[in-house]
């Protein structure tokens, strides 16, 4: 790791010690907190554990439709993977997607219909990712507790989406704005438009899915600490999922540990939540989507060097 990223590392985890430490302890004590997740039922539990399985599963959909030759166990095993490398290790999107890539390449994908999956997928995860603020800004806007400070994002993060979109469209359907992102861009526009065009709805649906399964996991732990829908609505969860995960969309802490629970946080009681009810609800849900995929993707990633190892010995010896 380069000096960059060690301190960068460093300045994140230190970030993540003064919102742990310091400043959650000011929104709810933690005995509190740890009381309230302590009397989650087994009903409850048992919802989670459904709801957190759920989540890992359905990463592997994209890849699916962008790369039907993998099967599920790879297309999930070498998505795990990627995004458990890239949670503890500092870079943000481009090295996420130059892991995917290398990964993809272990599974013998050809480099060119790698880097268009990988392109493609990541493309399509963040701009859905930034449109989602402005999807729970219009369903919290009828109520009269959206803020300015929450509609600012809303619309921020929904312009960036709209020019994002814009910028794409424009490099698939012109050739002289493909070639200003190279001309290999180019020969990939030209061989892979067509079957983009045919799957671009499987794609986007494939996408929705995959990220709505995260916002079903924090609805289950705001319900199963005990918070009614009364008191935080579906549509003013959803906002607040959904800040959070523009926010954890940003490389500013590994695997956006702090700033993602404090984005939730305040939000939440910002709405009107239960100040220890939230957190226990916070806490266990990043509990539930990070832990479990650094365990399944870091047991992929040695089961995919292992493989690898494997290939090239019989190939020694061949």
């Amino acid at each position: 790791m380069s000096t960059r990223l060690a301190l960068r590392f460093g300045v994140g985890l230190a970030l993540a010690a003064v919102v742990f430490f310091v400043v959650l302890p000011r929104i709810a004590s933690y005995g509190s907190v740890g009381n309230r997740l302590s009397a989650v039922s087994a009903g409850w539990a048992a919802a989670l554990a459904a709801g957190a399985i759920l989540d890992i599963l359905v990463t592997a959909l994209p890849w699916r439709v962008l790369l039907p030759q993998l099967s599920w166990p790879a297309a999930l095993g070498f998505t795990q993977a990627s995004t458990a490398v890239t949670a503890v290790v500092p870079g943000g999107a481009p090295l996420g997607m130059a892991i995917s890539f290398g990964l993809l390449r272990r599974l013998r994908v050809g480099a060119g219909e790698a880097a268009f999956a990988v392109g493609l997928a990541g493309l399509w995860s963040q701009v859905m990712i930034l449109v989602y603020p402005l999807a729970g800004a219009v369903l919290v806007l009828g109520t009269g507790h959206l803020s300015g400070t929450t509609l600012a994002i809303a619309l921020g993060s929904g312009g960036v989406a709209g020019v994002i979109v814009l910028v794409a469209v424009a490099a698939l359907r012109s050739v002289a704005v493909a070639r200003r992102f190279g001309e290999r861009f180019v020969v990939l526009r030209d061989e892979r438009l067509g079957r983009l065009r045919r799957r671009w709805p499987a794609l986007t649906a494939a996408t929705v899915v995959n990220h709505l399964s995260g916002y079903l996991l924090l609805e289950l732990s705001i319900r199963a600490v005990g918070i009614p829908f009364h008191q935080l609505p579906p549509s003013e969860t959803f906002l607040a999922w959904s800040i959070g995960r523009v926010i954890s969309s940003l490389p500013l802490t590994p695997a956006g540990i702090g700033v993602v629970e404090l984005g939730l946080i305040g939000t939440l009681v910002g709405f009107g939540g239960p100040h220890a009810l939230v957190v226990a609800a916070v806490l266990l849900y990043r509990g539930l989507i990070v832990v479990p995929t650094l365990v399944v993707g870091f047991g992929s990633l040695l089961a995919l060097r292992y493989r690898s190892a494997s290939t090239t010995s019989s190939r020694g010896s061949s």
